[in-house]
């Protein structure tokens, strides 16, 4: 008798601590089944409103609503070529971020006149330590220039630092020698020459207060016909007598977006003319001894390609603004 009272007792201090195991173990499967249920549940949710994301996107990108209607037929969905990279450091994102005025020039307050219309244009991103430069390349302003400026870009040429080598106070950057001079011997031969779409002669160089060669146009530097190669000039104010006859001050593109003229106005020009010696910076690169000469020079530190797009051919007059 005693035994099987011990037994008993036994068994009524066990049940409270086997409830108590049950209890956990139902607990535990809960827990698992909601955390499973929630990240299904958050998936999902993120995965919906991606897509939602995408879709407004596009809509933007294709209908938005402070574009003329002929350029909305242009900017269909199918034919753009976004190429956005998610380091870029400018405002622009794409081609369709342009207001009219930038995405199709006119003669006004800004181009003394019409620049070649239509073809490829070319939405760059130029990360400088003086800030951001939006650049579009018009192919249709100079093919070769223009093709040119993109090979060098795509190819990664900036990426290793391009120092602003020459630039003066009111006038322009002359830039385009690598910091590595390695890099330099790239791109060393040199393109022929586009057709000047910009009127010449002295009596052109400023009509109605809008000087030939705009703040923010892109060209080469050059020393004759069929000279140019890698150097760029960026004018810093609009100036007249550039483009006035010299074969290779042909603008392939231009600046945009109001980021890019404040970049402009930080672009160290205190060494002026003054600057890195052209033939010891083509052969040596940046070097130490230099750097420590010239500490105030501002550098390219990358550019990118963003976006592209070709008119079509069969809509000639898909470009005209309302």
């Amino acid at each position: 008798m005693v035994v099987v009272h011990t037994r008993r007792q036994r068994s009524r201090l066990l049940e409270p601590t086997c409830i108590l195991l049950l209890m956990l173990v139902v607990l535990f499967f809960v827990y698992i089944g909601g955390m499973f249920w929630f990240i299904s549940g958050s998936s999902s949710s993120s995965t919906t409103s991606k897509i939602a994301d995408d879709r407004q996107l596009r809509s933007e990108r294709v209908n938005r609503p402070n574009r003329p209607q002929s350029v909305q037929v242009v900017l269909d969905e199918a034919k753009w070529q976004k190429k956005l990279g998610p380091e870029s450091a400018c405002s622009y994102r794409s081609l369709s971020d342009l207001p009219p005025s930038e995405f199709h020039p006119r003669k006004g307050e800004r181009h003394m006149v019409d620049p070649p219309e239509g073809g490829k244009m070319s939405l760059v991103c130029c990360d400088t330590t003086a800030g951001p430069l939006n650049i579009v390349a018009h192919h249709n302003w100079a093919p070769n220039g223009a093709q040119r400026a993109m090979e060098m870009v795509t190819s990664g040429y900036f990426d290793s630092g391009v120092p602003f080598m020459r630039c003066v106070k009111g006038f322009l950057c002359q830039f385009g020698l690598n910091s590595d001079a390695e890099k330099s011997k790239e791109f060393r031969s040199s393109i022929p020459d586009d057709p000047q779409w910009l009127p010449a002669g002295p009596n052109h160089r400023v009509f109605k207060g809008v000087k030939r060669f705009a703040q923010g146009y892109l060209a080469y530097a050059g020393a004759g016909p069929n000279t140019r190669s890698k150097q760029w000039i960026l004018t810093l104010e609009g100036n007249g007598p550039l483009g006035g006859g010299s074969p290779w001050e042909v603008p392939w593109g231009e600046i945009v977006h109001p980021e890019s003229f404040n970049t402009l106005k930080k672009i160290y020009t205190g060494y002026g003319e003054k600057g890195p010696p052209q033939g010891q910076l083509g052969k040596n690169g940046m070097t130490e001894e230099m750097k420590k000469e010239f500490p105030q020079l501002d550098y390219i530190k990358s550019c990118r390609l963003i976006d592209e797009f070709t008119f079509p051919e069969s809509s000639p007059d898909a470009h005209l603004m309302d």
